[in-house]
């Protein structure tokens, strides 16, 4: 199984990264900045416009589910540095192209077995949180590289920020586990980095999104604030607790 790899950027011609990591890919970008971003990304497949007025994240993935044919799209967001192995002692990093490549087409064929419509990585890379009894995950949210086999659901565009989130609690409500490769996870500039969301990023607009959130999914999402940092967790129990 091949999945189709795309970049999705916007306003970071100038310090795109995820390019460094991967082969065979398409990176999607606006119209107007076709041509900042062919100068800057020499080893894309192709560099595809999307019509400027398709704003936000939701809509921007929407349009690429729309506009690739191929069943599998792995999505990767444009600021991720380095893949992160969190299966030692301490984390080591994976920057090999074909390492990279190896562990993308593995999570992709282990979602697709398990009957997994979606699938992705940890989010948090810390080998103190990873469990050698538990390396893959079936109800944890995915982020910075999305995965999605097959076209049955779109992702929200009431939200310009917080779409993987709705979009993984979808496909557990729908098709009951999600495939999170917990021993690898990608390593991006969140939440700090110009361009991409941060035309949207404001602190009204976060807790807007986050509302939507908390109505729509009640009890199976978890949010917590420390200094305006917002901390979201999904609570869908897809293991049984089993006392020996």
């Amino acid at each position: 199984m091949e999945p189709k790899k795309v970049i999705l950027s916007r306003g970071r011609a100038l310090y795109i990264s995820t390019h460094e990591i991967l082969q065979d890919f398409d990176l999607v970008v606006p119209e107007s900045e076709l041509e900042s971003y062919s100068v800057m990304v020499r080893n894309a497949n192709a560099i595809v416009g999307i019509p400027d007025e398709v704003i936000g994240l939701g809509a921007v993935r929407n349009w690429t589910l729309k506009h690739y044919q191929e069943d599998v799209l792995v999505m990767f967001d444009d600021d991720i540095k380095y893949c992160m192995s969190t299966l030692n002692v301490s984390p080591v990093r994976i920057e090999n192209r074909d390492d990279i490549e190896k562990i993308i087409c593995n999570a992709a064929l282990n979602a697709h077995e398990a009957g997994a419509k979606c699938f992705g990585f940890s989010q948090t890379c810390d080998v103190r949180k990873y469990s050698h009894s538990q390396p893959f995950l079936l109800n944890s949210w995915v982020g910075s590289v999305v995965g999605v086999i097959g076209r049955e659901l779109r992702f929200t565009e009431k939200n310009k920020l917080k779409v993987d989130i709705d979009f993984t609690l979808q496909n557990l409500k729908k098709h009951r586990i999600v495939w999170i490769d917990a021993r690898f996870g990608f390593v991006p500039t969140r939440d700090t980095n110009v361009g991409g969301n941060s035309a949207f990023r404001s602190q009204e607009q976060l807790e807007q999104e986050i509302q939507f959130l908390k109505d729509k999914w009640g009890k199976h999402i978890k949010v917590s604030n420390n200094k305006s940092k917002y901390r979201t967790s999904i609570n869908v129990k897809r293991t049984q607790q089993l006392t020996v």
